[in-house]
């Protein structure tokens, strides 16, 4: 019988063609991508009716379908390696565009990092990335002379970002890397946010947001309109710079642009407005303007921020009151905590508590986590059998999630 993933839209059952059978645990994910633009099932089809000898476990369409096409028990024909496909639980992603960087949509990477944390659940994967063959998460590139993934999925791998949000959705925060160099650009915004601020919890949390909407990249242009508009970050940048695409087609495009994706029309307004001479991308100019909206339209979360007591406290308020996505559910708060922990611990984390932090495995079914140490304390969420969390304080028999997200009772959990 075949075994595929109850996220999937629809299947195109491979059967034995193109493959072979596993004989090897499933310990990696390969990601890939289809060098072009189309939908999971399409594209599952053109592999298993083609001439070529390349096929996929899953298929990510643009729109974010997600196809079956050869089933897990058995390897597929994907990286260029034997090795690598017996291991590993391969995954065939669209573009958004089909050239250099090759963008890749929200929905389609929503659906990724979905397709992943259910993978690693069902097979106790780890999501790791360093560039190692030895790493859960591999690429083609590794074992061929191909360009695969592309510029854009490899970007967000080396960054950190897929595996953070492959670990938010198993509700563990990734652990930073306290010795990795970081990023000019990401120190800067630190101390940039920290002088005017002044808590550190607060910056944190502002800079989680920050990196979940844009990475941190003044250039960013919302991934749905590269295509809708035809134009990369940089091509959009560069022609608002020269007047090419107009002010008011900027106001009006409804696309999401810059450090916090500014996209409604009067916000982008006051940002066309207030850069002056500077370009639309300048880092300082929109920090400038963030601040700027922080103490005039958004008083009330700039307080916030100056007295938040956790990156939690601080990245929610950031994101109910300012971000304001669609999705603001507890999940979501505790993926962009999880963001705004990673910049605490790297910047402003002591580092004695950090070194007394350690890590726990839920051995309940379902544990509720509770705003204080003890069941009078309301339930924010729960967190579930076999998930990994750290905890930094310890109150009888109650643990502090280093989240932020709340208390849990260390009764049912064991160390890690």
């Amino acid at each position: 019988m075949s075994t595929f993933s109850p996220l999937c839209d629809a299947l195109v059952d491979f059967g034995l063609n193109k493959s072979n059978s596993r004989t090897e645990i499933v310990t990696k994910i390969t990601i890939h991508h289809m060098a072009g633009v189309s939908s999971g099932e399409a594209c599952a089809r053109a592999h298993r009716s083609g001439s070529r000898d390349a096929s996929a476990n899953y298929y990510i369409g643009n729109s974010g379908d997600i196809c079956g096409g050869v089933s897990e028990d058995r390897r597929a024909w994907t990286s260029s390696s034997a090795w690598n496909d017996q291991r590993a639980i391969t995954i065939e992603v669209s573009n958004s565009k089909a050239s250099a960087p090759w963008p890749v949509s929200d929905a389609a990477y929503q659906s990724l990092i979905r397709l992943c944390v259910d993978i690693c659940r069902r097979y106790n994967i780890t999501p790791h990335y360093s560039g190692s063959k030895d790493d859960s998460l591999t690429v083609h590139r590794m074992y061929a002379a191909t360009a695969c993934p592309g510029d854009t999925i490899m970007e967000w791998l080396k960054s950190g970002r897929i595996e953070r949000d492959i670990l938010a959705g198993l509700g563990m925060a990734a652990e930073p890397v306290i010795d990795k160099p970081t990023d000019p650009r990401e120190a800067y915004i630190w101390r940039y946010l920290f002088d005017k601020i002044g808590n550190a919890y607060g910056v944190a949390g502002l800079m989680g947001n920050l990196y979940a909407e844009s990475g941190l990249r003044p250039d960013n242009l919302q991934n749905s309109y590269e295509k809708r508009l035809g134009m990369t970050d940089q091509e959009y940048t560069a022609k608002v710079n020269s007047g090419e695409y107009s002010k008011k087609q900027f106001i009006s495009d409804k696309a999401g642009y810059g450090l916090a994706q500014w996209t409604y029309w009067s916000r982008k307004e006051d940002l066309y407005n207030f850069r002056g001479e500077r370009s639309i991308d300048c880092l300082e100019m929109q920090l400038d303007f963030l601040l700027e909206e922080l103490n005039s339209a958004y008083t009330h979360v700039y307080r916030a921020l100056k007295a938040a007591g956790s990156v939690y406290e601080a990245s929610t308020a950031v994101l109910t009151q300012y971000e304001r996505p669609a999705d603001q559910s507890e999940h979501m708060r505790l993926k962009r905590a999880a963001y705004g922990q990673m910049y605490y611990d790297r910047y402003a984390g002591d580092a004695g508590s950090h070194k007394a932090g350690y890590l726990v495995r839920v051995t309940a079914g379902v544990l509720n986590v509770r705003k204080g140490p003890g069941t009078s304390f309301e339930v924010t969420t729960t967190v579930h059998k076999g998930e990994v969390y750290t905890i930094v304080q310890i109150v009888g028999e109650w643990g502090q999630l280093k989240s932020g997200a709340g208390w849990i009772n260390l009764k049912y959990t064991e160390k890690v």
